[in-house]
């Protein structure tokens, strides 16, 4: 797996037969003038995603956030920070309790926009 955000960088690394790619910012913690995945994901999807899995992370807060990098066109979302942040606060009880929440929210909006799985969701860019 390699992580960035160029599109050409992409392309390349799924030439050299990669068999996945995170499109990441590191949360914009390196770089805070990086454009958010959100910019890019969706041209590099179209570039590689039907050879490539292409997963998305960076600002993954809320079931919400999910939604998007989904419509977008990841086939996964990455939810590091807000696990940590769970372990940190509860233990494996905390994380367990995060992915609760994150998994309710995505529900909600996937009710909201009449998606009945994660499936509808891929690629549709029905929620920017």
């Amino acid at each position: 797996m390699a992580a960035n955000l160029s599109v050409e960088d992409a392309r390349i690394a799924a030439a050299c037969g990669v068999d996945g790619i995170i499109v990441s910012n590191h949360g914009g913690r390196n770089l805070d003038c990086v454009p958010n995945p959100t910019c890019v994901i969706e041209r590099i999807v179209e570039q590689i995603g039907e050879r490539t899995t292409v997963l998305a992370d960076s600002g993954v807060r809320r079931g919400s956030d999910m939604a998007k990098y989904l419509s977008l066109g990841a086939k996964g979302v990455l939810i590091g920070r807000a696990a940590l942040y769970g372990v940190a606060s509860g233990g494996a009880v905390g994380a367990s309790r995060i992915i609760e929440i994150l998994r309710r929210e995505l529900d909600t909006v996937m009710a909201l926009l009449g998606a009945a799985s994660i499936e509808d969701l891929i690629g549709r860019h029905r929620y920017q």
